[in-house]
């Protein structure tokens, strides 16, 4: 089924990368020309001249802007922070103060009355009305072409936003150092291959499988793991899906990973009975979220949220 509709869809996206090696100083890579034209999924936009006041709109759109050495003048935060960041990417911002929303709605006023000279809605439901509008205010940059809703891989993500500030070998050197990170924790932990793990959203009692495309499950198979015959065969598209309880045992894993919405592990499991009834739950196989790290997954909050699951990670698979 296509995406669950409105801010649900969003929500249930899958959440200083303090635990990556610190990578080699290296001299500063010449800034692209500009004029920059960038292809999108909406087509193609052109970025005059070097961008100077960016706006974010995505969720993870402001870390790949502060990894390039960018403060925002403007983010939208989908998620609540209150510096418009997680602390996985506080350190990048340090004691800059841009603008920072909320909410479920664009706020197009406050976008205006901050003057960006680009806006970046990278992250995003690649909406061509929403992509108009904006457009009117300033240059837009949408979802990335081929990517799901809300859900483009992390590294198509780091390139576009690179491309659009001029600098795209700075973004080829974070997508490397990154990978590199992913590449040595998997290497170092072989009881994670082939070992199959399900992203679970858990709302008010309601339960929804991350597809094998959401952003949790494939940094969870950029570890090694793999998914279950079930999403596996889940189309593409389908990055989030309800999940009725007689369906509930074939998601069972050698690894569940849960986000309950702020509610404690054992108030996730009270609401729902077939869920704490599971093998991986009655093992302790089951890894509840503590934040959002994962669930738009960057380059700096990729190492932040697998440094601090890897030790259940260790357990579950050893």
């Amino acid at each position: 089924m296509k995406r669950i509709l409105g801010a649900v869809a969003l929500l249930l996206v899958l959440a200083g990368c303090a635990g990556a090696p610190a990578p080699a100083e290296q001299p500063q890579a010449p800034a692209a020309a500009f004029p920059v034209t960038v292809q999108h999924s909406l087509g193609s936009t052109t970025i005059p001249q070097q961008p100077t006041r960016v706006f974010t709109l995505g969720p993870s759109d402001a870390d790949v802007v502060l990894a390039l050495g960018v403060v925002p003048v403007g983010i939208h935060s989908r998620y609540g922070f209150e510096r418009g960041v997680g602390p996985w990417a506080e350190d990048k911002l340090g004691s800059a103060t841009p603008t920072v929303t909320t909410g479920r709605v664009l706020p197009l006023e406050a976008i205006a009355a901050a003057k960006p000279d680009l806006i970046i809605n990278v992250a995003s439901g690649g909406d061509k009305e929403e992509y108009d509008t904006l457009s009117r205010i300033a240059p837009t940059v949408a979802l990335p072409v081929g990517a799901q809703p809300y859900a483009p891989k992390w590294q198509d993500a780091t390139r576009l936003i690179a491309q659009a500030l001029g600098k795209p070998a700075e973004g080829d050197t974070l997508i490397a150092d990154t990978e590199s990170y992913l590449n040595g924790v998997a290497s170092a932990n072989p009881t994670f291959r082939g070992k199959t793990a399900t992203y679970l959203d858990v709302m008010a009692g309601e339960v929804y499988v991350g597809g094998n495309q959401a952003t949790v499950v494939t940094t969870l198979k950029e570890l090694g793991f793999t998914d279950t015959p079930y999403v596996a065969s889940l189309p593409p598209t389908d990055t989030q899906s309800p999940l009725s309880a007689e369906l509930m045992p074939q998601i069972d894993s050698d690894v569940l990973v849960v986000y309950g919405f702020g509610a404690s592990q054992a108030e996730t499991l009270a609401s729902n009975a077939g869920l704490a009834n599971l093998g991986a739950v009655k093992a302790e196989h089951a890894y509840f979220m503590p934040d959002l790290a994962l669930s738009s997954p960057s380059v700096l909050s990729i190492p932040y949220g697998v440094d601090a699951m890897l030790p259940f990670l260790k357990t579950a698979t050893g």
